[in-house]
């Protein structure tokens, strides 16, 4: 099998199922060339999957930041249409509440 081949399987399958298969390749008395083969992969494919795992794992630990969202940039025209509609949820609010006033006085 070619590595175009190669990579054609690993992209058949989920980054959830890869992860499966590596932590059950794990396991000192697991049939390694058997678990493989069910997948229809090639012992070089469980090594660039464990590369690949170990690279997310050292950037994921690496990390200094905060753990949770990231931060999301936003361009100037979606920040301007943001502060758009704020004001204008404020101005529709502060007229409700002006109403609402209104009413009670006729109430008492």
């Amino acid at each position: 099998m070619d590595t175009q081949n190669a990579k054609k399987d690993l992209a058949k399958l989920s980054s959830e199922q890869l992860f499966n298969l590596y932590v059950e390749c794990q396991n000192p008395q697991a049939p390694v060339k058997d678990i493989l083969e069910q997948y229809g992969l090639k012992p070089w494919d469980l090594v660039a999957i464990r590369k690949i795992v170990k690279e997310g794992a050292l950037t994921a630990l690496s990390s200094k930041g905060k753990r949770g969202r990231k931060p999301k940039i936003v361009s100037q025209e979606e920040l301007e249409r943001a502060n758009k509609e704020l004001a204008e949820v404020k101005d529709a609010l502060a007229a409700v509440g002006h109403q609402l006033s209104l009413l009670k006085k006729r109430v008492d």
